[in-house]
């Protein structure tokens, strides 16, 4: 049974789901003021809290997720979950990862807050601001945080979103995550319909407006985010996986010929032979991210 509680002058609710790992803490209306009228609107927040939280007094490193409607529960739109919570539990159980908050981010409108691309969406400036500016601070404020351990994960559009997010605000967020990441967002000549994969390119990500906007923070080797990249090479009918390894494989040598990145030191990538474009492969990568970041 859920119980109404307020927390920072926002209500939430707290829910036992009956993992090992942890209960949550759900805001259903959290509404954070000062950033444009469509980011002002309330959104739905889950916190993930471990099972000692209330009696340790530690504090912890924290995760934050694009996507939340489908990070611990199966009610976005695509009918699957990355099964966090479970995943959680198990790492814990097994001593093969500290303990750390999860914050899953639902979005109001992804298409808008996803796309820096202003003919396809365009919001994910002022969205990377709500992150940095708004819901950071809200949850360093209310929960015990250690506030420089933070990595932020999205998988799609919401590994673009995550990326961008990190090169544009990396003192809030120092730690990136992108599986999947859709870099080739508004570079395509045909984006929906692509014949011969490797010549549907108009526009190198060293062009881009994704990697301008991201270049003085990855020249700065003091302000730079450490960076993970993945992508799967299961065909999908979108070809969206695809698209996903040329870019990743194109983001991977830009990184580092042109920034001076180093493999396996502040630059990791995975190219996963089973890896699908859903939920349940990014939630099981997520496993071997984590215990690589904390």
């Amino acid at each position: 049974m859920a119980e109404e509680f307020y927390k920072g002058g926002q209500r939430a609710w707290f829910h036992d789901q009956g993992h090992w790992g942890g209960f949550f803490h759900t805001y259903d209306q959290l509404q954070l003021k000062g950033f444009g009228a469509h980011f002002d609107q309330p959104r739905k927040i889950h916190v993930f809290l471990p099972r000692d939280y209330e009696v340790t007094g530690d504090r912890l490193p924290v995760l934050y997720c694009n996507d939340g409607d489908h990070i611990f529960f199966p009610d976005g739109n695509f009918g699957q979950c990355w099964q966090v919570a479970e995943r959680l539990s198990r790492l814990y159980l097994r001593e093969q990862l500290q303990k750390l908050i999860v914050v899953a981010i639902c979005p109001n409108d992804r298409a808008y807050e996803y796309s820096h691309i202003p003919d396809q969406g365009g919001g994910l400036g002022d969205y990377s601001r709500y992150l940095a500016k708004g819901l950071k601070p809200f949850i360093d404020e209310q929960y015990r945080t250690q506030t420089d351990q933070t990595l932020i994960v999205g998988a799609a559009q919401g590994g673009l979103a995550a990326f961008y997010t990190a090169t544009q605000h990396p003192r809030q967020f120092p730690q990136v995550a992108a599986l999947s990441p859709s870099f080739w967002l508004g570079l395509e000549a045909n984006p929906m319909s692509i014949n011969g994969l490797d010549g549907a390119f108009k526009i190198s990500l060293e062009n881009s407006a994704l990697v301008f906007a991201a270049t003085p923070v990855l020249s700065n080797p003091e302000l730079r985010p450490k960076i993970y990249l993945d992508w799967g090479l299961m065909a999908d009918t979108q070809h969206q996986e695809a698209r996903a390894r040329l870019r990743g494989q194109e983001m991977r040598s830009l990184l580092i010929e042109e920034f001076q990145y180093q493999e396996n030191v502040n630059l990791f990538t995975l190219e996963d032979p089973l890896g699908r474009h859903d939920e349940l492969a990014w939630g099981d990568r997520l496993e071997t991210i984590l215990q690589l970041f904390f």
